[in-house]
Protein backbone atom coordinates (compact mmCIF):
# COMPACT_ATOMS: atom_id res chain seq x y z
CA UNK A 1 0.00 0.00 0.00
CA UNK A 2 1.59 3.25 -1.09
CA UNK A 3 0.71 6.46 0.68
CA UNK A 4 -0.12 9.18 -1.83
CA UNK A 5 -0.63 12.47 -0.01
CA UNK A 6 -2.56 14.15 2.76
CA UNK A 7 -5.49 16.31 1.78
CA UNK A 8 -6.80 19.05 4.07
CA UNK A 9 -10.45 19.97 4.35
CA UNK A 10 -12.60 21.79 6.85
CA UNK A 11 -13.23 18.40 8.54
CA UNK A 12 -9.59 17.40 9.02
CA UNK A 13 -6.87 15.63 7.09
CA UNK A 14 -7.41 12.56 4.91
CA UNK A 15 -4.60 10.32 3.69
CA UNK A 16 -4.99 8.76 0.26
CA UNK A 17 -3.54 5.31 -0.42
CA UNK A 18 -2.90 3.27 -3.58
CA UNK A 19 -3.64 -0.42 -4.01
CA UNK A 20 -5.66 -1.25 -0.93
CA UNK A 21 -7.99 -4.21 -0.54
CA UNK A 22 -11.40 -3.58 0.95
CA UNK A 23 -13.94 -6.14 2.07
CA UNK A 24 -17.63 -5.66 2.68
CA UNK A 25 -19.41 -8.22 4.85
CA UNK A 26 -23.12 -8.96 5.24
CA UNK A 27 -23.54 -7.97 8.89
CA UNK A 28 -21.81 -5.78 11.46
CA UNK A 29 -21.64 -8.84 13.74
CA UNK A 30 -19.39 -10.65 11.27
CA UNK A 31 -16.97 -7.72 11.11
CA UNK A 32 -17.05 -7.45 14.92
CA UNK A 33 -16.17 -11.13 15.10
CA UNK A 34 -13.31 -10.79 12.63
CA UNK A 35 -11.78 -7.79 14.38
CA UNK A 36 -12.02 -9.37 17.83
CA UNK A 37 -10.68 -12.82 16.88
CA UNK A 38 -6.91 -13.12 17.49
CA UNK A 39 -6.47 -15.17 14.28
CA UNK A 40 -8.23 -12.71 11.96
CA UNK A 41 -7.76 -9.34 13.67
CA UNK A 42 -4.18 -8.91 12.35
CA UNK A 43 -5.50 -9.40 8.81
CA UNK A 44 -7.67 -6.29 9.05
CA UNK A 45 -5.95 -2.91 9.03
CA UNK A 46 -8.94 -0.78 9.99
CA UNK A 47 -12.72 -0.59 9.83
CA UNK A 48 -14.26 2.06 7.64
CA UNK A 49 -17.84 1.55 8.82
CA UNK A 50 -20.09 -1.21 10.20
CA UNK A 51 -19.71 -3.42 7.13
CA UNK A 52 -16.47 -2.36 5.41
CA UNK A 53 -12.81 -2.74 6.34
CA UNK A 54 -9.36 -2.25 4.85
CA UNK A 55 -7.43 -5.50 4.66
CA UNK A 56 -3.84 -5.46 5.88
CA UNK A 57 -1.35 -5.29 2.98
CA UNK A 58 -0.65 -8.74 1.54
CA UNK A 59 -3.27 -10.44 3.70
CA UNK A 60 -6.32 -10.57 1.40
CA UNK A 61 -5.88 -14.20 0.31
CA UNK A 62 -5.37 -15.38 3.88
CA UNK A 63 -8.44 -13.49 5.08
CA UNK A 64 -10.57 -14.85 2.24
CA UNK A 65 -9.47 -18.41 3.06
CA UNK A 66 -10.42 -17.97 6.70
CA UNK A 67 -13.79 -16.52 5.73
CA UNK A 68 -14.47 -19.39 3.31
CA UNK A 69 -13.83 -21.85 6.15
CA UNK A 70 -16.51 -19.97 8.11
CA UNK A 71 -18.90 -20.26 5.18
CA UNK A 72 -18.68 -16.54 4.43
CA UNK A 73 -17.92 -14.90 1.09
CA UNK A 74 -17.36 -11.17 1.54
CA UNK A 75 -17.50 -8.71 -1.29
CA UNK A 76 -14.00 -7.60 -2.24
CA UNK A 77 -14.04 -3.95 -3.32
Amino acid sequence: MAKRKAVSSNQGIATLHDRVSLIEVATPLLLDTLTSNPRTAPLILTRLDDLTAIVAPGKLDELLERLKKLGQLPKVL
